[in-house]
């Protein structure tokens, strides 16, 4: 093992480490290790990402799609705003 200084830190994430630590009750120093080797991807199990970032961006549904878009999404339905 071995000891390192971070520097230029966002107060942010110290208070978030530290809230971490108190509600885990372990030491700062743990939750920051633990982060780190998640982050590098040093765990045994990966992280499970819930979210759906991998589709962004990954369709064209053509000009149509756009048309559609423009035309009838922006239209306000005055039977519904009466």
């Amino acid at each position: 093992m071995t000891q390192v200084t971070i520097r230029r830190i966002e107060e942010a994430w110290v208070e978030k480490a530290k809230e971490e630590a108190v509600r885990r009750k372990v030491s700062m120093n743990q939750v920051l290790v633990e982060a780190l080797r998640r982050g590098l991807g040093a765990d045994a199990e990966p992280v499970r990402k819930t979210n759906l970032d991998r589709f962004a961006g990954d369709s064209d549904f053509g000009p149509e799609w756009d048309e559609f878009l423009e035309k009838d999404l922006k239209q306000v339905d005055p039977e519904l705003w009466s």
